[in-house]
């Protein structure tokens, strides 16, 4: 099993701009460790379990990092909106704020998706071109390059 590759102090500073406040501990190990295996995993396949080891240190800086980061911030944008407690699930709401709508969160969503999947993409593609440095790495199970999934639609 990896360990997490990537800290919530990380996934703060790359994906959260300074003017949106977030708690560090908002971001839950459970949280970073769902995004990683729920769209690492399934696309680097033996290669995920080397990726927290020396070896891979540099490439997980600078291509796996950023696209974890949007990943985790794709899968928090829901839990930003309402929080569920005792008295059941309600909108996070303020005297100064108001909660933006459906269509709003949505296109938030879209494009914190977007940015991890063009930044996962670039990682792909390193690891392709450079075959002798990723030799646990197998094209073959890479679900992205099984599966085509355009606006939603998996083709």
């Amino acid at each position: 099993m990896t360990d997490l590759l990537i800290t919530a102090a990380e996934v703060l500073e790359t994906a959260f701009p300074s003017n949106e406040y977030v708690p560090e501990g908002m971001i839950v190990p459970a949280r970073i460790e769902t995004a990683q295996l729920g769209f690492l995993r399934p696309v680097f396949g033996k290669l995920y379990d080397k990726l927290g080891e020396e070896p891979y240190a540099a490439f997980c800086r600078t291509y796996i990092k950023p696209a974890l980061a949007y990943y985790v911030r794709y899968l928090m944008v829901d839990e930003q909106c309402a929080a569920i407690g005792a008295a059941g699930v309600r909108q996070n709401k303020s005297a100064y704020t108001e909660a933006v709508p459906d269509s709003r969160l949505h296109r938030l969503r879209r494009q914190a998706r977007n940015d991890a999947d063009t930044l996962l993409d670039k990682a792909i593609d390193y690891v392709e071109n450079n075959p002798a440095m990723f030799p646990e790495y197998d094209p073959k199970e890479n679900i992205r390059r099984r599966v085509l999934i355009k606006g939603g639609f998996i083709l």
